[in-house]
């Protein structure tokens, strides 16, 4: 993976733009570029993954001078998509899947997207047009952020590349902030916790004219899938996600595969092993003797992995919690995102660049039981808008709770909290549009939603320790498969034991490749013991001037007094508390670095 940077408009010359750039350095430890056109910067990090030579590098130019680009991704139709009669002429100069995105993209423009398949988020400059097109892979697997400073714009892989910018001033978004207080996620829909700040949404095409960048750009959407009408079976199901793997195996580096015994890890892995003997698998856990571990060891041993183990205690999540959240700058999605990084840093240990993993099996083949069953209640006997059931159905702290957590005037400024739930409302309809069964629906807003926090949850933590994940059932092919099942051949809520209720057809697409008890194992988390641990961080909220700022100071009291009973509200006001001390402070254990004063009004 890499590290994008793009100033559109004026050029802070090159101290600021290699110090925005540099705050990516873990993204791309392998190299780095700058490259200059009137108007436009462009500047990346590299992680060599594709074709390690300095052919790769980036930002690359294209074959007639006239197109550049800067990217983050992997394609796995490279090779198919070399064949194409319109890149008959061109002399590649590389193996990368740059410079076969490039090329397409100077032939085709925008439309070059509705091609690939892969993961990616790019900058591309047409000085023909004088345009800059700015693209994000269908399901959000690697993020893109911008924002405007001035007259110019600015576009990062990572939002601090953003804050970097000598004029840009930092100041939180206040409904944002609630938004986090109930999802635990760091965006809503485009927004991000820094006002200003936006995201490019997954799926979202941005155009920018080079002679206005301040002007409003143009808006397109990618295509999810290029099948929406095909028949599925278990055996083509079953076809078409082994092919999705073999397909994330092209690398020029070192791979592996997580594999925490469950059952979309073991599917990967069974199948990449076939390819790849010997293949090394990798588990986190907590204690060597119970949960994920055990079922890891066991389907390991029937694939013949070459498996390894690596364990988060107490005090590994006490000091890389916060050291996470400041190092990203923004709060935690979830606990386990500080196991991901640990085997995250374990992978890098032992060479592995790239990993394989299972995000998105849950999002598209109905995996979570709770929030489906919920779902379905809804819409029988449910009442008012869908996608205010799904904020209050799955808050870690309901709007309900807000006026006796929040400050008065910070709630007040929200209004009840009526843009979240808007924006929910909004997402919901969109996640619906073509989908004529209603519980899909409740699906589709999993994956626009759910799954996008997960992807950058995912980057974030693995990218830090500069390792490539990718994520075979987040495929553009698997993912026309998912919708084209019906939703009861997904999830039923009348199957006994619960476990056999998700995920119906994905269990039958597998069922003589992967062993009974993975099977009929039941969906669970990461086992964190994160209520017990965060007790010990519970000064975070009594000593933090941010804290008092926002929350009320009997919601602290109660708060960090019994954090372990009320860890539903103590994770995400302790992140909100790390992240506002990173940036507008003064807790010098957990502020990096200062950046503004603090304006909430």
């Amino acid at each position: 993976m890499c590290g994008v940077l793009a100033i559109l408009g004026e050029d802070p010359g090159d101290a600021a733009v290699l110090r925005m750039r540099d705050t990516m350095r873990h993204r791309g430890p392998d190299g780095q570029g700058l490259w200059r056109g009137d108007g436009v910067v462009l500047a990346h990090r590299r992680l060599a993954v594709i074709d390690i030579s300095e052919q790769g590098a980036q930002p690359m130019v294209s074959a007639d001078g006239l197109g550049v680009i800067a990217y983050n991704g992997e394609l796995y139709n490279d090779d198919e998509l070399r064949t194409r009669p319109e890149l008959a002429g061109i002399d590649f100069r590389s193996n990368c899947d740059t410079e076969t995105l490039l090329e397409l993209m100077c032939a085709h423009g925008c439309a070059a997207t509705d091609l690939l398949r892969g993961m990616y988020a790019f900058v591309f400059v047409d000085q023909r047009t004088r345009r800059a097109l700015v693209a994000r892979d269908p399901f959000g697997i690697k993020p893109m952020y911008w924002a405007r400073v001035g007259r110019s714009v600015v576009i990062a892989s990572e939002i601090p590349a953003i804050l970097a910018h000598p004029s840009f001033s930092v100041q939180p978004d206040r409904v944002t902030m609630s938004a986090y207080l109930s999802s635990a996620r760091a965006e809503l829909d485009d927004r991000t916790l820094f006002a200003g700040v936006s995201v490019v949404r997954p799926g979202e095409i941005l155009e920018f004219d080079l002679d206005t960048p301040d002007s409003e750009p143009k808006r397109g959407r990618i295509a999810r899938s290029g099948e929406p009408d095909i028949e599925v079976t278990p055996e083509s199901l079953r076809e078409t996600i082994s092919q999705s793997v073999l397909a994330h195996l092209r690398t020029d580096v070192p791979i592996c595969s997580l594999l925490s015994g469950g059952l979309d890890s073991t599917i990967i892995a069974t199948v990449a092993a076939e390819a790849f003997p010997g293949l090394n698998t990798y588990c986190a856990g907590v204690h060597a003797d119970e949960g994920d571990p055990i079922f890891a060891r066991r389907v390991a041993e029937n694939i013949g992995t070459s498996h390894h183990e690596t364990f988060v205690d107490r005090a590994y999540f006490l000091e890389h919690w916060p050291r996470t959240v400041c190092e990203q700058g923004v709060p935690m999605c979830t606990p386990n995102e500080v196991a991901i990084r640990l085997i995250a840093s374990r992978l890098r240990a032992d060479g592995c660049v790239v990993t394989l993993t299972g995000e998105g099996a849950d999002e598209f083949f109905a995996g979570y039981e709770l929030p489906m069953r919920l779902a379905y209640e809804y819409i029988t006997s449910g009442t008012g808008p869908p996608g205010r059931f799904q904020l209050e159905s799955n808050a870690w702290i309901p709007p309900s709770a807000k006026p006796g957590i929040l400050m008065p005037d910070f709630w007040a400024d929200l209004d009840d909290d009526a843009e979240l739930f808007a924006a929910y409302e909004t997402m919901f309809q969109q996640s619906a549009e073509g989908v004529r069964d209603e519980r899909a629906a409740h699906l589709r807003f999993h994956q626009r939603v759910n799954l996008t926090g997960l992807m950058r949850r995912l980057d974030s933590a693995m990218m830090l320790e500069s390792v490539e994940a990718r994520t075979p059932f987040a495929d553009r092919v698997v993912g026309a498969a998912a919708d084209a099942i019906p939703i009861e051949n997904l999830y039923d809520p009348n199957i006994e034991p619960v476990a056999l209720r998700t995920k119906r057809m994905l269990r039958t697409a597998f069922r003589d490749a992967v062993d009974s008890s993975v099977l009929c194992r039941k969906k669970a988390s990461f086992p964190l013991p994160f209520q017990e641990w965060i007790v010990d961080a519970s000064e975070l909220l009594r000593e933090s001037s941010f804290a008092r700022e926002i929350f009320t100071p009997a919601a602290i009291h109660l708060v960090a007094n019994q954090a372990g009973q009320l860890w539903n509200l103590a994770w995400p006001m302790m992140n909100l508390a790390i992240w506002g001390e990173r940036w507008w402070g003064s807790r010098p254990d957990l502020t990096t670095g200062r950046t503004s004063a603090l304006v909430l009004d």
